[in-house]
């Protein structure tokens, strides 16, 4: 057998809300789509293109993303690229390709979000009035990093 990977991984926003369902046998199946974008120069103006890509997420993580996810969320997904035809309501043979996904990682923004409770004696407020400077007081672009560093 030659060697292949089949693998995909995209950041984007939900563009619909998950859809869960369950197969006969009684295995969640989610679905749900996400749009990612790519920039084009046209003449001296950038123009962003949206792909929409059609999300399938099976078993225990696919209920926790029926709830976890809504439209607009910012999601990472890593998983692979699934083709499949079936027939369509007027009978005509139809196909889509569809990421199906291993892991699939939602992200909260904690500035617009009021679904995520602070922390008792949590205080947000910045630590310096310079962004640039850590807790330390150094500046972190003065921070020297060693060649020997393994990144």
């Amino acid at each position: 057998m030659a060697f292949s990977i089949n693998m995909a991984i995209i950041t984007g926003n939900v563009t619909r809300d998950p859809e869960l369902k369950y197969t006969p046998s009684g295995s969640a199946v989610c679905s749900f789509g996400v749009a990612t974008n790519h920039s084009v120069k046209k003449g001296d103006q950038w123009t962003d293109i949206p792909t929409f890509h059609n999300i399938i997420v099976w078993g225990k993580q696919a209920e926790f993303i029926s709830n976890a996810v809504k439209k607009g969320t910012k999601v990472s997904i890593v998983g692979r690229i699934d083709n499949r035809q079936y027939e369509g309501k007027d009978g005509t043979k139809r196909y889509i390709s569809e990421i199906v996904a291993e892991t699939v990682i939602p992200f909260t923004d904690r500035r617009s979000s009021g679904d995520i409770p602070e922390l008792p004696g949590q205080d947000r407020s910045p630590t310096t009035d310079n962004p640039k400077e850590d807790q330390g007081g150094e500046k972190i672009e003065d921070i020297i990093i060693p060649d020997s560093m393994p990144f």
